[in-house]
C-alpha cells in the first residue's frame, strides 16, 4: 500500500491547483481553454493530447512539461533535493511579474515601486516617534495605503490579547471611506486629518470590533501566523476555510495578506490586507515591503507601550516621593487621604480616585474624593462598605475590568466608570481603609484600559505609604492629646500643692479655734441656765449657742476630710448600722415634723467594713437630707441586695436641686449650704470610694434627691471563714495544742 497523503497536503494542493487555474484564466482566457490543448506558458500549442478537464491536464501533464519544469528552475523557487511535483506560489508570482512579455517592468512600474518605499521609509521615523500605541496603528494603516494606493482596499489591524487568548480589532482602513483622493502620498503620513475625517474605525467594522476574535492554536490562518509568525496568502478568502466567519465577512472576496507584526518578544499583532478589484495577487516585492514594514510597526509598537509605561512609572515614582514628603511635615489632621489621592493617580494612571476611613469598629466612611466622582453619597457608602467586608476576608489587591458589568458593585454608578483597582490601607491586623482607583471609559466604543500587574505593585507600594502617613498621623494626634493631658495635670498638679498649703494651715486654725468655741459654748451654756424665760437676754444666748455648734460641726468636717485613716475592716450588719443611726436623729427627726418611711430588706448579708466610718458616713448623707427637707415632709431610708452588691438609699422630697449642683455634690466647698461648709458628702464620698464602692445622686419622681450608697459584697467575705494560711504543717499553735 502507498502511503496516504496528509490532509494538510492535500489542502495545498487544492490550493495551488486553484491558484493556478486563475492564472490560466488570465493567460488563455478560461481554464477551459487549457484542457482543450492551449499552454498558458507559451504560445506554443500544448505537446500533449487534450484532456476533459483542468484538473485532470494540470496534474498528468502540466507538472512534467519540459516548459514548466524550466520555469520553475529559472524562478528557483522549489529547493534542491525536493521532488518539484508541484509548483509553488512564489513561481505564480514570478510569472506575473512577467506578464506582458517584456521580462522588465516598466518606467511607470519602477517609478511607482520607488515612490512607495519613499513613503514607507519616511513613515518609519514617524512610527517609531509615536508615543500612542493608538497612533502608531494609525500610521502603520494610512502609510500603507498610501504606498500601495493601487493595490490596497482594506487594512485591519488586531492586538494580540493575552486573557483571554484572541485577537481585538485595534484599527481599520477602507478605501471607500475616502470621500476624495488625497493630495499626493504625503497626505497619507498626516493621521490627525484622516482620524477626523472618519477614514479609520468606519462603522461597517462594528461588530469586528465588539468581538474577540478566538485564537486556537494550529486552527486556522490566524493561529499559525500568531504563534507560529507564518506569513499567509489568502487568493479567494470567502474560499478559505480556515479563516474565521466574521473576518471574511468583512474582506472583499480579492486576495489577502495576513502578516504578523513581530515585537521585541512577542507578536503584538497581525496585519491583515485585502486586494483592490482587478488586482489578481502580491507581487514578492510587495510581501517584502509589507513584512519590513510590519516588523518596524512591532517595534515602534514595543517602544511606544515602554515609553508611555515609563512614563506612567515615573510619574508614580514622583507622586510617591512627594506623598514620602508630606509624611515627614508636621501633619494636619485628616489630610493624608487627599494626598494619597494625589499620589495614587498618577502613579496607577487612574482620573478618578475614592478614599474611604474606618469611622467605626465595623464601617467606613468616604474620607476624600478626586477626579469628580459623579457618583452619590449612598453609592460610595455601598462601595466602601463592600471594600471593607472584601478586605477583611482577604487583603489581596481588587481589579475589576469593568464596573458596571461586575455585579458585586451598585448598578447605579456613572457610565464613565470603566475599569478599578482597589487597595486595602492595612497595617498588621488592622485595616485602617481602603484606596479606590478608576479609569474612565466611553462604554463598548471606547472601553478603559484594565489596570495591569505593575499598576498592582505601584498602588500596592503607594498603600504602604499610605498606611504610614495615617498611623503617622494618628500617633502625632495622640501625642498632641496625650501632652495636651499632661499639661492640664501639671496645672492641676500645682493648684492641688497651693491647696494642699492652704488645707494645712485651715487645720491648724480649725484646730486653734475649736477651743476658743468650745469655751463660748459652755460658758453660753451657763449663763444660759440662770436666766430665766422671760428675760430679753435670752433670745441672744440661744443665738450665741447656735451659731457656736454650726461653727463647731463645720471644724469637725474640716478636720475629718483632712485627717482620713485607713479603714478597720470587720464583718458588721448594714440594717443594723442604719437603725442605730436613725435612733440617734429621731429627735431631730420628730423636731421637724418629718415623715420616715424605712424599708430594710431582711436578705442584706453582712459586710466587711469599717463601723465608725460607716456610721459616719450615714449620719452625713442623713443630715444633708434633713436639711433640705422642709417641716413635715418626707424623708426615706432604704436598704436592698443587688447583684455583687448591697444597696442604701436615702432620699427627701424638699426642692429640687439644679443638676449641675447635683453632679457637684460630693465635691468639697463646690456650693453653700445651711447646714455646713459643705464637705460631709465629700468625707462620705471619699470613706465609700475607700471601702471599694461608690455613691452616686440623683433625682427621681416625686422625691427631689436620691443619695445611693452601693458596697460591693465580693471582697467583704470573712476571713475567718477561709482556710487559715498559717494552718499548715508548721504551724506553732498546732505545736503547742
Amino acid at each position: 500500500m502507498g502511503t496516504k497523503r496528509s490532509s494538510g497536503t492535500a489542502r495545498l494542493e487544492e490550493q495551488l491547483i486553484q491558484a493556478w487555474k486563475r492564472y490560466a484564466a488570465r493567460r488563455v482566457g478560461t481554464p477551459e481553454g487549457t484542457a482543450e490543448g492551449a499552454c498558458y506558458l507559451e504560445a506554443r500549442p500544448c505537446p500533449f493530447e487534450p484532456r476533459p478537464d483542468f484538473e485532470t491536464r494540470f496534474v498528468k501533464d502540466c507538472v512534467h512539461c519540459a516548459r514548466l519544469q524550466g520555469a520553475v528552475e529559472r524562478a528557483g523557487s522549489v529547493p534542491a533535493g525536493s521532488s518539484g511535483v508541484l509548483p509553488t506560489q512564489e513561481l505564480l508570482f514570478r510569472l506575473l511579474e512577467e506578464e506582458g512579455g517584456t521580462g522588465a517592468p516598466t518606467q511607470a512600474e519602477e517609478d511607482g515601486r520607488y515612490q512607495a518605499a519613499a513613503l514607507l521609509l519616511r513613515a518609519l521615523p514617524l512610527l517609531h516617534a509615536s508615543a500612542n500605541p493608538r497612533r502608531t496603528a494609525h500610521l502603520l494603516l494610512a502609510s500603507l495605503a498610501g504606498a500601495f494606493s493601487e493595490v490596497i482596499d482594506t487594512l485591519l489591524f488586531f492586538e494580540v490579547k493575552s486573557e483571554p487568548s484572541g485577537l481585538a480589532l485595534a484599527a481599520a482602513f477602507r478605501r471607500a471611506d475616502l470621500d476624495t483622493g488625497l493630495a499626493g502620498p504625503d497626505a497619507y503620513l498626516d493621521v490627525e486629518p484622516l482620524a477626523a475625517a472618519g477614514v479609520f474605525d468606519g462603522a461597517v467594522f462594528e461588530r469586528l470590533r465588539e468581538a474577540v476574535l478566538p485564537l486556537d492554536q494550529d486552527q486556522d490562518l490566524l493561529s499559525d501566523a500568531v504563534f507560529d509568525g507564518r506569513t499567509a496568502v489568502v487568493s479567494r478568502p470567502n474560499r478559505e476555510l480556515r479563516l474565521p466567519t466574521l473576518l471574511v465577512e468583512h474582506l472583499p472576496d480579492s486576495p489577502a495578506v495576513i502578516l504578523p507584526v513581530f515585537g521585541r518578544e512577542r507578536v503584538r499583532g497581525l496585519l491583515v490586507l485585502s486586494a483592490a478589484p482587478g488586482i489578481a495577487s502580491w507581487t514578492s516585492e510587495q510581501m517584502e515591503l509589507l513584512s519590513a514594514v510590519a516588523s518596524q510597526a512591532g517595534i515602534a509598537l514595543d517602544s511606544s507601550g515602554l515609553l508611555a509605561l515609563s512614563r506612567r512609572r515615573g510619574a508614580g515614582i514622583r507622586a510617591l516621593l512627594e506623598l514620602a514628603a508630606v509624611t515627614l511635615k508636621t501633619p494636619h489632621p485628616d489630610t493624608w487621604p487627599e494626598a494619597a489621592l494625589r499620589a495614587f493617580l498618577p502613579a496607577t494612571g487612574g482620573q478618578i480616585g475614592v478614599v474611604w476611613t474606618g469611622s467605626g469598629p465595623d464601617a467606613f466612611s468616604v474620607a476624600a474624593a478626586l477626579g469628580d466622582p459623579g457618583a452619590t453619597e449612598r453609592d460610595l457608602q455601598e462601595v466602601g462598605e463592600e471594600l471593607r467586608h472584601w478586605f477583611e476576608a482577604d487583603v489581596r489587591p481588587i481589579v475589576v475590568e469593568d464596573v458596571r458589568s461586575d455585579t458585586r458593585l451598585p448598578g447605579t454608578l456613572p457610565e464613565e466608570w470603566g475599569s478599578a483597582l482597589a487597595v486595602p490601607l492595612k497595617s498588621g491586623d488592622v485595616l485602617r481603609g481602603a484606596v479606590l482607583v478608576v479609569r474612565k471609559g466611553g462604554g463598548s466604543d471606547a472601553p478603559a484600559d484594565p489596570f495591569d500587574a505593575e499598576d498592582v505593585q505601584v498602588a500596592e507600594m503607594a498603600a504602604s505609604v499610605t498606611t504610614l502617613a495615617a498611623m503617622r498621623d494618628g500617633s502625632e494626634a495622640t501625642a498632641t492629646r496625650v501632652d495636651r493631658k499632661i499639661r492640664e495635670l501639671e496645672a492641676q498638679l500645682r493648684h492641688s500643692e497651693k491647696l494642699a498649703v492652704v488645707g494645712e494651715r485651715a487645720i491648724q486654725v480649725a484646730q486653734e479655734i475649736r477651743n476658743p468655741i468650745a469655751a463660748i459654748t459652755g460658758f453660753a451654756r451657763r449663763v444660759l441656765r440662770s436666766v430665766g424665760p422671760d428675760d430679753a437676754n435670752r433670745e441672744y444666748l440661744e443665738i450665741i449657742l447656735r451659731e457656736t455648734e454650726r461653727l463647731e460641726r463645720i471644724l469637725t468636717e474640716q478636720v475629718s476630710l483632712a485627717q482620713m485613716t485607713r479603714p478597720r475592716l470587720k464583718l458588721q450588719s448594714l440594717n443594723t448600722l442604719v437603725q442605730e443611726v436613725l435612733e440617734t436623729q429621731s429627735e431631730e427627726l420628730v423636731k421637724r415634723r418629718v415623715r420616715l418611711l424605712k424599708r430594710l430588706s431582711p436578705d442584706v448579708p453582712s459586710l466587711l467594713i469599717d463601723n465608725d466610718k460607716m456610721r459616719q458616713v450615714l449620719v452625713n448623707v442623713l443630715q444633708y437630707a434633713l436639711h433640705q427637707v422642709p417641716s413635715g415632709g418626707r424623708l426615706r431610708v432604704e436598704t436592698r441586695n443587688g447583684p455583687g452588691h448591697v444597696q442604701a438609699e436615702i432620699a427627701h422630697d424638699g426642692p429640687k436641686t439644679p443638676g449641675e449642683s447635683l453632679d457637684r455634690l460630693f465635691v468639697p466647698f463646690s456650693a453653700s449650704r445651711r447646714y455646713g461648709a459643705g464637705v460631709g458628702l465629700a468625707v462620705a464620698y471619699q470613706i465609700v470610694r475607700e471601702h471599694g464602692g461608690e455613691i452616686r445622686a440623683r433625682s427621681e419622681g416625686d422625691w427631689s434627691s436620691i443619695v445611693s450608697i452601693y458596697l460591693p459584697v465580693h471582697e467583704n467575705h470573712d476571713r475567718r471563714g477561709k482556710p487559715d494560711r498559717r494552718g499548715g504543717k508548721n504551724d506553732r499553735r498546732s505545736r503547742l495544742a
